[in-house]
């Protein structure tokens, strides 16, 4: 995979959905977009051997996987999510003020330093090639490893998108989610998330069962006799279900949290704070909360998000292309309901494609494929197209070969106020201004108030 193509300043600019507004005036027939996404089942992929290991125990969660999202309630007037209930933290022996004062911050960042190009990594730097500057005051380096170090342990969760949209890319994607899983390091711990908003393996090292949480979802696919299409089951709950990990899942105390986020993205305009009404009979729960609250809960989390965005790319594109495209996408789309050719050919005779909902489709996909990559933008991660179904492996290998490539680097802030307000950090690699350093270069202080 081209490193240019994901990670450059042009690439990123080019998947801001400024190119949505041509599909806007099509919103009021998105509802026809889930006529043929209303199936369900699985496809079988064959069990792999892996080497049994011993895992520390994670600590244990105090709710529901999801339940905090139920939680927040949907403000009109701020446009945006507020948390009931919410408290200031205090402890058993003081107030909030005193327990904060217990805990000293350590900011943490993971970044990946490239030549020119952007197409080769430089994995031969020290702690002393590098400079840290906050809000343009030098900072003093304490902690500094390789992300294939034994010392940098990684907190992974794989969230897959597993309604019929993905059919096409499911097989290849558990191969590639398998092979993954065989390749992190031993210390690292991984759990798996699927867009219905459940956790189907919390965090665990244990190899071997990650594997068979993988193979089970793969068993469940493939056990129909329908087409490929129509045995899928997930919910397309994708977003909403990166903001359950973002809340419950991602511990900015702890090892580096990474989510690889697998979707469409096609939950991405059903949002309260997205433009157009939306159809109820397209199935998507009312929920309390915006796009602009995952948004933003990303921003200020410490994870890493890598978008592997599925179908081929409809933004950044001119409009003819993103036509071309996803009437291309439509037919195999609804090709894939079908087992026999035949049955398709006299489906689409009394059924044909219309240019309204081709431009449909470019609308919900399209904001769908922005929002996805925007939220790997906003993190210091990369977003990657999965335009075809063989790809998956290539574009999970690229993210565990970054993740082993980089620099953890960590400081203990000159500034000490706890105004949660966003702090500006450059890293830099000394006397190579050359250099191109990736990663997120920014973070929240923390707040009195939490």
């Amino acid at each position: 995979m081209n490193r240019r193509q994901t990670r450059s300043p042009a690439a990123r600019a080019s998947l801001i959905p400024h190119d949505l507004a041509l599909l806007s005036t099509h919103k009021s027939v998105r509802a026809y977009i889930l006529l043929f996404l209303l199936f369900s089942a699985h496809i079988a992929v064959p069990a792999q051997t892996v080497p049994l290991q011993t895992c520390p125990k994670h600590k244990p969660k105090l709710q529901k996987f999801g339940s905090s999202l139920r939680k927040l309630k949907w403000d009109q007037s701020k446009r945006a999510a507020i948390a009931l209930g919410k408290k200031r933290n205090t402890d058993a022996k003081g107030t909030p003020e005193e327990a904060i004062r217990l805990r000293t911050l350590l900011a943490s960042f993971e970044v990946l330093v490239t030549d020119p190009t952007q197409k080769h990594a430089i994995t031969a730097l020290s702690k002393g090639d590098f400079t840290v500057s906050e809000d343009d005051q030098p900072q003093q380096i304490t902690t500094f490893a390789r992300g294939d170090s034994a010392s940098t342990p990684s907190s992974l969760v794989l969230l897959l998108d597993a309604s019929p949209s993905q059919a096409p890319y499911f097989r290849a994607s558990i191969e590639a989610a398998k092979m993954l899983v065989s390749q992190i390091g031993h210390n690292d711990e991984m759990a798996i998330v699927s867009d219905d908003i459940e956790l189907l393996i919390d965090y665990t090292c244990d190899k071997t069962k990650l594997s068979s949480a993988l193979d089970s979802i793969a068993r469940k696919a493939g056990s129909s006799d329908l087409a490929p299409l129509a045995r899928m089951r997930g919910r397309s709950l994708q977003f909403s279900a990166l903001f359950a990990v973002l809340r419950e899942l991602v511990n900015n105390e702890e090892a580096r949290p990474i989510i690889i986020f697998q979707t469409d993205g096609d939950e991405a305009a059903s949002f309260r704070d997205q433009p157009g009404p939306i159809n109820p009979a397209q199935g998507w729960p009312r929920r309390e909360y915006g796009l602009a609250d995952i948004y933003a809960a990303a921003e200020k989390s410490r994870a890493t998000i890598y978008s592997v965005v599925t179908n081929e790319r409809l933004v950044g594109l001119p409009p003819g292309e993103m036509y071309t495209r996803a009437r291309k996408m439509i037919d195999a789309r609804m090709r894939a309901g079908f087992k026999r050719e035949e049955d398709y050919r006299r489906y689409s005779d009394t059924h044909p494609i219309t240019d309204t909902f081709v431009w449909m489709w470019l609308d919900l996909f399209g904001r769908g494929q922005s929002a996805a990559a925007r939220m790997a933008e906003l993190t210091g991660g990369w977003a990657a197209f999965l335009e075809k179904p063989e790809d998956p492996t290539k574009i999970y290998s690229q993210i565990l070969t970054d993740m082993n490539n980089q620099y953890v680097i960590g400081f203990y802030p000159t500034n000490t106020k706890r105004d949660g307000i966003m702090r500006r950090v450059k890293i830099e690699v000394r006397g190579h201004p050359e250099y191109v350093v990736h990663g997120r270069q920014w973070y929240y202080a923390p707040s009195n108030v939490e």
